[in-house]
C-alpha cells in the first residue's frame, strides 16, 4: 500500500496563528462601528451655532476736492 500523504491546508502559510486575533479583529471592528453611529448621531444632533453680529461697516470719508 502507498502511504498517505499528511493533509495540507488549502492555502500552504495562510494559517491562522492564533483564533485569538480573530475575536479582537471582530471586536476593534465593533468599536469602529459604534464609533461611527455614535459620531453620525453627534452631528444630526449637535444645537445649532449661537449667531453673532457682524461688525457695521467701516465709515468711509471720501475727501472734498
Amino acid at each position: 500500500m502507498a502511504a498517505v500523504p499528511p493533509e495540507q491546508p488549502a492555502c500552504p502559510g495562510r494559517e491562522m496563528d492564533d483564533p485569538n486575533d480573530l475575536v479582537l479583529a471582530m471586536l476593534g471592528l465593533m468599536i469602529a462601528a459604534i464609533m461611527l453611529v455614535a459620531g453620525a448621531l453627534y452631528v444630526i444632533n449637535a444645537p445649532d451655532p449661537i449667531p453673532t453680529r457682524s461688525a457695521p461697516p467701516a465709515v468711509q470719508v471720501s475727501p472734498v476736492s
